[in-house]
Order: C-alpha cells, then structure tokens, then sequence
C-alpha cells in the first residue's frame, strides 16, 4: 500500500514539514498528482511575497533575503531561497503550474526559538509521512505542550495585529509562536470555503496548534490579516562556495536535486499515469547513492593526483565507519563532518579534502552583479562593504549545532592565476620546507636502520646447544627437532661490520615510452642535520597548491647521510660517467656507489637492480642491500613520494597556511 504524502483535515491536504530538507520537498512534488490543489498554501508572511517570489526566480543562483524593523540593521531574520526547500518546492510548483499561492504566516520581529535537534528525515521513505508525523509530535507535546497550553488563550492576536509599530510587550518565542499559529489558522478558515482542495506546507511543530484553532474557529474570528511590510528587506546574492553555510542539505544533495527537477519536468511527468510510477520516479531520487558517488568521484580523484590507490577493503571500511559515525548520533545517513572525520582517519586528509571538495561543491555561481553578494559562515555573513551581521533563521529548528570542517582551513588565490605567477618568479630559486624535511629525514634513518636489521638477520646462524647461550636461543629450530634429537638449539648472530650512509628508493623506473617524471634535480644539505638528495619527479609547476608552493611526484630518489656537496647528477655535463645506466633510475644507483663512504647501500624499489651493479658495487668495495618495497606502508612511503617545492626562501614563511602534513 502506497502512503499518503500528506495529512487530510477537511479540505486541507497538509504536510508538516521540517525546513530545507529535501526529503519533504519530495512529499510536495508528489502530492501535486494526489491532489491536484487550487491553491499552495505556505509558511511564509505576505509582507515579503515580492522578494521571496523574486528571489526564487533566480534559481538555480542561491539568494537570501535579510529583514529587520531597523534601517541599519546589526541583526538579521533571513529567509533562505533553498531548492530544496518543501515550501520554496511548493511555490516553485504553483508558478510552474498556474496554481494561486497564499502566504500565510505571521511577520513577527526578533523571532528566535531555540535549536533542537530533529530526527533524520530520510525515516519517511520506510515508514511514511503520518507514522514520521506521529511519532514526531510526541516530542513536540513533551518540549512545548504545557508552556503553550498555558497560553493558548491567553495571548491577544487582534491587539498585536492592531499595535505592531507602538506595542512595548515583549513576547517570548512560544508566544510568537501561538501568535503566528492563530494567525495562520484565521488565513486558512478565510480560504476554506473559497477553494474546494488546499495544499497546506507548513513547520511540523505548529501544525498541531493550528488545527486546534481550525477546530476552535471562535478563538480566531474577523482578525485583520493585513501585515505592516518591514522597514528592512534586501535579496542577498550566495556565491556557490558558501552554499554550505546557506543549505541545510550536502550542497552536492541540492545539485542532484535541481538535475532530478530538470529530468523529471513537467512535460515528462505529464505523462506519467498511475501514482505507482509517481512513486518510483520520487524515489530514484536516492541520497544514499548520493553519498556513494561522492565518496567515490573523491576517489578517483585522489587516485590521479596522488597516484595512491584506494582498494575495495578501505572503501568497504570507509562506508562501514560512516555508517556507523551516523548512527552514534542517531541519524540514518551521515553528514559532512561525520563523512570527513571517516575520510580523514580510514584514508587521509588529503582525500579528504576531495570529499569536501565534491560534497561542498554547488556548480551555479552568479557573477552578474545585479545583487550584493552576502560573504556567509556559520553565524553570521559580511555585507559588501564588510560588516559583520549576524544571521538568525526565520525558520530556526535544525538537526543540532552545527560543526566546522574537521581539516585544517586551505587559502584561496586573491585572483585566478596569482599563485602561479608568484611561482614563475622564483622558479630557479627552489628550497625545501623545512618541517617536511625533518619528516623525510627520519624515514631515511629508519631505512637505514631496516637495512642493517635485514642484514643481521640474514647473518644469524643456528648451532646445536654445547656451552654457551650464544645470542639466545632459537625458539623454532628447538621446537622443530625436540620431539626427535631431544635437543637445543641456539643463536650466533654475526656482527655487522659497516654502516649504511646511502639509501636509494625507486617508486617507479619511468623506462615507458612517454616520459612521467621529467623534472630532475639535485638538493644540497643546508645543515649538517640534512642529507645531500638527489631525484626524478613530475614538473614543479603542474599542481600549484599556494603562492610559489608546488607538489610534486617523486618517481626515484637519492639520500646521503652525512652530506658531502655530490656534484649534479643529472647534468648534461655528467653524461659520460653515467654511460652504463639505462634510466634515471640507475643513474641514481651509480651515483649512490660513486658517493656512497660506507660499506653497505639500501636499495629499496620494486625489483632488484641488474647483476652488474653488483658486479659494480664489489670492485668499489660495496655491497647492495636490496628491500622491496612491499615491505614499506604505502601510507608512510606517501610522506617522500609526494614533496613541496618552494619558489624562493621567503616562501617558508608562509607555507605552513598551504601545507599540512599528517599528524
């Protein structure tokens, strides 16, 4: 059986609804085809019909309209113009389809309720509107229902009406609220008997009070509905970037939402002839596949910039930890900080930064200029000619306070091509960032010391208990032979003779027929706690993150500890000595034997180097420790395969605002 997406009263066909959720928005296309109104009715006041209609007009463009009682206003009502929204839904459909709308709320000042967190209402596509609704007004009734019930005769609807511009009682918002539900209640009982059916979209939580007065049609009668306009009312222009602090949805839910709107139009759903189909066309529109394509295009995006790939187990892990991140707060789907905190701590920031990037991104940016663009953030926004204001919904209920990014804030080009500029100035003088120095330095010592442990390893030799203990005693060999030889076995570890100054480490040898890693260069130590590199990468230049701050891909590099001045390795001038070598790779592997002052290098790649450098390595008294680099974490390998490059030194000053490594 197919749910009604509303609730019947009389002639009125209503549908409590929580603001800016699409969910209910969906409720309201649908009940279009159940009941085919002669009139919408809305929760929004009359006194700014014009604007609100204006503003929706500009959709896809995102807007707000501010209103205050004072000229020069600190503070701010706003309503927001969001697609996605049940009741800019409804009046966008009574435009669409030539259906008179009403504006029925109260205007009233200072109006601010306090935030409260609602259930997720992603619930009403298993359970159905009247089950939702339900269960809803039992909270409602436990909040409100004895400071409303105390009221509900109490406060005067035709005195306020009456005396709005000179009237020194101050309400509270619960009787702001029996204000606007009786004055709702008049507008409707003044349209019941003008229209044979009335779709109603209204807040969930004055729906119950307003039906009482509907009921109670003598607590209501001949009030004046004429409201006093207010002296403050400006359409406000939201650029796409702030369209999070604008929406109460993923902005990348409300895009999916206006191509849904642009499939299904109203030729096509012209044509749609059972309420089944309407049904099945409502409910491809899905979130949760939302959700999944957002975590997913953020995928294949980190996977081209970052060359990391991310398997199906950590995606599986990543759906899992999201999921139940949700369901800690009691929500069916996650929001956007539960989905970068899951991001963020199965994968890494920088994919999540990709899943901000997809799910903050809203594509319809208007640069027209015809309206002043309000800058937003969570409280407030900055007028045109920087003024702080502070924001206060006109529909205030939310799903909780709301959270700021769990990552570290990214800067923005002052203007399109400015951190590219400051790269091309300073491009012959690169440097280093010295924090992530400290950082690739360490993994260096730690190669270094895996190798000599490898070796160690490699040199133990397992002898037959007689006199002494040795290096201890061989656990596996002794369980091996006991029940046989009745035997114990023991350690001799052979001494390592020699220390490990050079380390070699290939990602990729870049021998394919089209060049990866073009850029070469040589780095000297700027102190003796910095070892002399040498490396292959893609072209400094390519990704510009700040600046004069570039990343770049590592394809092979060299270190060598303590520095001692290498001359350029990749010099056209140096070609002769390195006549053997095949790739860059192997130039960095001579190289590493030419320079190298201990017995012993680490060469750390894929596959082990050709028996000749072997050969090569014995005639200069060396000895190549090969590791593959399996044996490395792909996560830890990321802190030298991907590298800053700072135009100039001056750039270090400001590189940590661009730069943030993994703590």
């Amino acid at each position: 059986m197919i749910e009604h997406p509303y609730i019947k009263f009389k002639n009125i066909y209503v549908i409590p609804t929580f603001h800016s959720r699409i969910e209910f928005a969906k409720l309201v296309r649908t009940a279009l085809f159940k009941v085919f109104p002669d009139v919408i009715a809305i929760e929004l006041p009359n006194n700014m019909q014009d604007e609100v209609l204006e503003a929706i007009g500009r959709l896809p463009y995102l807007s707000l309209i501010g209103y205050s009682d004072t000229l020069n206003p600190k503070k701010l009502n706003f309503i927001p113009i969001d697609p996605g929204d049940s009741i800019i839904e409804g009046i966008r459909i009574g435009l669409e389809h030539n259906i008179p709308i009403e504006f029925i709320d109260l205007s009233v000042s200072e109006y601010l309720p306090p935030n409260f967190k609602l259930p997720d209402d992603y619930a009403i596509n298993q359970i159905g509107l009247q089950n939702f609704y339900t269960q809803i007004s039992e909270y409602f009734k436990e909040e409100f229902k004895d400071s409303k019930d105390i009221n509900l005769d109490k406060i005067n609807l035709e005195d306020f009406l009456n005396n709005q511009e000179n009237f020194d009682k101050e309400y509270d918002y619960i009787e702001k609220d029996i204000l606007r539900e009786k004055y709702m209640a008049a507008h409707l009982l003044k349209m019941a008997p003008l229209y044979h059916r009335i779709l109603l979209i209204i807040g969930m939580a004055h729906w119950e009070k307003v039906k009482y007065y509907l009921e109670n049609p003598e607590k209501i009668r001949d009030v004046d509905l004429d409201l006093i306009p207010h002296k403050f009312v400006k359409i406000f222009n939201i650029r796409a970037s702030d369209a999070r602090f604008l929406l109460r949805e993923l902005p990348y839910h409300t895009y999916k939402w206006l191509k849904f709107r642009e499939i299904f139009s109203e030729e096509k759903l012209e044509k749609i002839e059972t309420l089944e189909e309407v049904h099945k066309v409502m409910n491809s529109y899905n979130k949760i596949e939302h959700i999944r394509k957002i975590l997913l295009k953020a995928k294949y995006d980190y996977e081209e910039e970052y060359k990391e790939f991310v398997d199906l187990h950590k995606l599986k892990t990543l759906f899992q930890y999201s999921r139940n991140l949700s369901l800690s707060e009691q929500r069916l789907l996650p929001n956007l900080y539960q989905l970068l905190i899951a991001s963020k701590n199965i994968i890494d920031d920088d994919y999540a930064w990709k899943v901000m990037e997809k799910a903050t991104k809203y594509p319809y940016d208007d640069d027209s200029d015809n309206y002043e663009t309000m800058k937003m953030g969570f409280e407030g926004g900055y007028d045109p000619s920087g003024r702080y204001i502070k924001l206060r919904r006109h529909h205030p209920y939310s799903y909780g306070k709301e959270k700021d990014v769990p990552l570290k804030k990214k800067s923005e080009e002052k203007y399109p091509g400015e951190w590219k500029n400051e790269w091309e100035k300073g491009k012959d003088m690169t440097v280093s960032w010295p924090p992530e120095d400290i950082i690739e330095e360490d993994y260096f010592a730690f190669i270094r010391k895996k190798t000599i442990k490898n070796l160690k390893n490699h040199r133990i030799k397992i002898e037959e208990f007689k006199s002494s203990l040795m290096d201890g005693i061989a656990i596996k060999e002794t369980i091996r032979n006991w029940a046989f030889k009745k035997k114990i076995y023991v350690q001799n570890i052979q001494q390592v003779q020699g220390k490990i100054d050079t380390v070699v480490l290939i990602f990729d040898k870049d021998d394919n027929a089209v060049e990866k890693y073009p850029y070469k260069l040589t780095w000297w130590a700027e102190h003796d706690k910095e070892s002399d590199m040498a490396f292959y990468s893609t072209n400094p230049g390519d990704y510009i993150i700040g600046p004069g701050i570039t990343h770049v891909e590592v394809g092979g590099l060299l270190s060598i500890f303590p520095a001692i001045n290498i001359r350029p390795i990749f010099d056209t001038c140096m070609d002769y000595e390195y006549k053997d070598t095949k790739d860059k790779s192997e130039r960095l592997l001579k190289a590493a034997l030419i320079y190298s002052k201990e017995r012993y290098i680490a060469y750390v790649a894929a596959e082990p180097p050709r028996k000749y450098f072997y050969s090569l390595a014995g005639t200069k008294h060396r000895e190549l420790v090969y590791i593959p680099i399996d044996n490395f974490s792909k996560e830890s390998l990321k802190t030298i395969k991907h590298i800053h490059i700072l135009a100039g030194r001056d750039k270090r000053k400001i590189a940590h605002s661009y730069i943030f490594l993994n703590e």
